[in-house]
């Protein structure tokens, strides 16, 4: 989809690649997203809800909220679906079909 669509993708650059352990999208309102998935039986995870600057391992560097905005508006927005070898094509399809289902208004 689009960079602008309520579900933006993954950016590599040209020269890079991906084997995608896990394939993780920006989404507008993940709560509601991720029930709407959740009810369509695709499986989502939030691995990283809180940005690393604010985890408890840095908090001795006193970086509190609204130091890094960027990586804080996409702690909230991000979200796993599903990524492994052995999805089959309709699979994908059904977890496409999902998340365009869930993300449109």
């Amino acid at each position: 989809r689009e960079a602008d669509s309520a579900a933006t993708p993954p950016y590599l650059e040209p020269y890079n690649s991906s084997v995608f352990a896990q394939y993780t999208v920006e989404v507008d309102n993940r709560e509601a997203v991720r029930q709407k998935l959740e009810v369509a039986d695709i499986p989502t995870a939030v691995h990283y809800p809180r940005p690393l600057h604010l985890q408890p391992v840095f908090a001795r560097l006193n970086l509190g909220p609204g130091t890094f905005p960027m990586a804080e508006q996409a702690a909230s927005r991000v979200l796993s679906l599903p990524m492994h070898p052995f999805l089959d094509q309709s699979t994908q399809d059904r977890i496409v079909s999902g998340l365009i289902a869930a993300t449109s208004n």
